[in-house]
């Protein structure tokens, strides 16, 4: 498997301060500080970095063109949220990340590790506490520099590799395209779990409050219907569509409501479909934005 391991750290204007790359193998295949043009913040609590230091380094334009070829010659890359870094190097010039395989470490120990125990892909710990668990020590002390980093992230991904390999029986990149598939597919299936819930609607006096939730009612003495449905986030949209005459001026979900339409909303259901769902999710997060 040709795959490199990088990591970045850059300022807060996202200028490029250092870069480092791995190979497979262990060995730092590049590394270089760069003086950037003009920051603000150097953020230098984080990477450690200071004016002095790069003072006398190059700029990252004047390296580009070596840090283009490593990453060409790559058949797929890696690193810890690598997004952040592959976002700045494509910002500061290099091209054609978006066409390489990216396999973040992040995603490969909420697969084989978090997955099982309830963790959301999205909140998946940091470098330091995902090494730390697969029994690979990493101190805070080294931690956050572009060197340091990488070797780190490098031993976690040969590590959940193996794993994988092993349990799979692939190998090379079979096996790195076989581990995206993976966790493309188990990402997709925590989204559309997520997704599912209640439409709930409550007296409230002469009113009516209708909610939307990923569980069901606890507190059930002021409930009159409760509906379980594919995607609440579509539902949501759906259903505060239908009921806006209804809706009370400046009283958020309270409705007037006639007991057909409670049993309209009672007969309500859908079907989940992924981009359906975030576009729905987006808009009923932005109520006050909200056109139905």
């Amino acid at each position: 498997m040709n795959v490199i391991c990088l990591d970045a750290e850059f300022a807060d204007n996202e200028e490029l301060l250092e870069l480092s790359a791995f190979n497979l193998a262990g060995e730092e295949v590049y590394h270089s500080y760069y003086k950037p043009a003009d920051i603000s913040d150097w953020r230098t609590d984080i990477h450690h970095i200071t004016p002095e230091m790069v003072a006398n380094e190059r700029n990252f334009a004047s390296c580009r063109e070596e840090v283009q070829s490593l990453l060409d010659d790559a058949f797929a890359l890696t690193g810890f949220a690598v997004d952040n870094d592959l976002r700045v190097l494509t910002r500061s010039g290099i091209k054609g990340l978006d066409k390489k395989p990216v396999i973040d470490v992040k995603d490969m120990y909420w697969l084989q590790r978090g997955k099982g125990e309830g963790m959301s892909p999205f909140g998946v710990p940091s470098l330091l506490v995902c090494s730390n668990a697969l029994g690979l020590e990493f101190l805070e002390s080294e931690a956050h520099s572009a060197s340091a980093d990488t070797e780190a992230t490098l031993r976690c991904f040969n590590l959940l590799m193996d794993e994988f390999v092993s349990a799979e029986g692939v190998e090379g990149n079979d096996a790195l395209t076989l581990m995206k598939l993976r966790i493309e597919e188990a990402k997709a299936d925590f989204i559309e779990e997520g997704a599912r819930g209640y439409v709930k609607i409550f007296k409230a006096g002469d009113l009516h409050k209708v909610k939307y939730g990923k569980t069901p009612e606890s507190d059930r003495r002021l409930l009159i219907l409760e509906v379980e449905v594919a995607d609440r986030y579509k539902a949501e949209y759906e259903i505060r569509k239908f009921l806006k005459k209804k809706e009370i001026p400046d009283k958020h979900s309270m409705y007037k409501l006639t007991n057909k339409l409670i049993e309209e909303v009672g007969k309500y259901s859908n079907t989940y479909d992924a981009e359906e769902s975030a576009w729905c999710k987006k808009v009923v997060r932005n109520l006050s934005r909200l056109t139905l």
